[in-house]
């Protein structure tokens, strides 16, 4: 492989082998520009009530640090870009405050990022309590995780704050997070305000929906959703109300299994073919990646093969992505958040993230996660789509996932 093919297409595989091997450090990457690039003319829709004109492809910066990427994607047209506080350490919201800065022209870039609270998983609720993994829900937890974050973006607002992993409708209407969430935005920190949901999509868009204050629903949606049809009604509910919505995890877990890749532009177009849909954010790490998602979506119609591409995946047991439905729970005998487990392993083999995934591992509980599994004789959790819970919880431990 030539020098010119590895900046291209695995500088981000080198460069995460030495965010582990290092131990969870976080240089900077470093990504070779391809030249000029003038924005495309890509297909925009209307963010529902805010009125935001958003391309059907945004920017998900998740996974890169990288500056040259990042400004690449901005070149090309895309002027949406969703973040967090916690992504990459906070890495990914200081790279965007300094490419935006930078350039200038804030009011020209549309920022998201989220804010993530403590919250038990046993029983879907937020806790006022923080700990060292995450934040009490309560608006000090709020405004001080919002601080630090326009202090990384360089700005002094957001255009859209979510309240991150929403797992049911009583986290949607958690009444000292509302009335945190409202104030910020009255204060003119926050344009927009919106939930982000990784399970039970359907009950937590139509509690966003009825809450009657946010702007935006963050949500996954896929093909391989065993519930997707749900969440089509859903996310069509919500267009309806005017409440803007932003799909994620639109590939459903980047692989099927190590021998049977996603058609990754089958998987957005899928997405896309769903009008209510505002936009994607999609994670990219490679300039391969971003060209090929500005041509996906420069023409949304699906070919014959894309669509033979979305049935066979369909009917696949045993896939990468985990529905979040918590029935593997009660078959494991330390009762740990598996979920929780096998979404820190499609984040290190799907995305090749083993930041966010340690990162997710080290937000459970102590007795919840993989702390749990490493003294267990033999593992008893079943998943009832065929997902090898022993192997991939077996897998995290082999690369000490653990030890955080």
């Amino acid at each position: 492989m030539s020098k010119k093919q590895m900046n291209r297409r695995t500088f981000i595989g080198s460069t995460t082998a030495g965010l582990v091997s290092a131990g969870f450090g976080i240089p900077k990457l470093k990504a070779s520009p391809r030249g000029e690039r003038n924005a495309e003319a890509l297909i925009t829709r209307t963010l529902g009530k805010t009125g935001l004109e958003i391309p059907v492809i945004s920017y998900g910066v998740m996974n890169s640090d990288s500056p040259d990427l990042l400004n690449q994607a901005l070149d090309m047209g895309i002027n949406h870009l969703d973040t967090a506080h916690v992504y990459i350490r906070g890495r990914s919201e200081e790279v965007i405050g300094e490419v935006v800065s930078k350039r200038g022209g804030r009011d020209k870039v549309i920022i998201g990022t989220k804010m993530r609270f403590n919250s038990d998983r046993e029983t879907g609720q937020f806790l006022s309590d923080g700990n060292s993994r995450a934040p009490g829900a309560t608006e000090e937890g709020l405004r001080e995780q919002l601080a630090l974050s326009l202090k990384r973006l360089q700005t002094d607002y957001v255009d859209i704050l979510y309240i991150h992993s929403c797992n049911n409708a009583d986290m949607v209407n958690y009444e000292p997070l509302m009335k945190a969430i409202v104030k910020v935005k009255e204060e003119g920190m926050a344009r927009f305000i919106g939930t982000s949901t990784h399970s039970s999509e359907p009950e937590v868009i139509r509690a966003t929906v009825d809450a009657g204050i946010y702007d935006v629903v963050l949500t996954a949606y896929n093909f391989v959703q065993e519930h997707r049809d749900d969440v089509k009604k859903a996310i069509a509910y919500a267009a309806g109300k005017g409440v803007g919505v932003v799909a994620m995890k639109t590939q459903g877990g980047a692989r099927y299994q190590r021998e049977n890749e996603v058609n990754h532009s089958a998987a957005l177009k899928w997405v896309l073919q769903d009008e209510n849909v505002c936009t994607t954010i999609p994670g990219m790490t490679t300039y391969d990646q971003l060209e090929l998602n500005i041509k996906t979506v420069t023409e949304l119609a699906m070919s014959a093969k894309e669509v033979a591409d979305i049935t066979r995946g369909q009917a696949m047991k045993g896939i990468l992505y985990c529905q979040s439905c918590r029935s593997c729970v009660p078959t494991c005998s330390r009762n740990v958040s598996v979920p929780d487990l096998i979404r820190a392993y499609m984040y290190k083999e799907g995305y090749r993230n083993p930041l966010q995934a340690r990162a997710t591992i080290a937000e459970l509980p102590a007795g919840k996660g993989l702390d749990a599994c490493t003294s267990c004789s033999s593992c008893t959790a079943v998943c009832r789509n065929g997902i090898d819970i022993p192997g991939r919880i077996q897998g995290l431990i082999a690369e000490n996932m653990h030890l955080g």
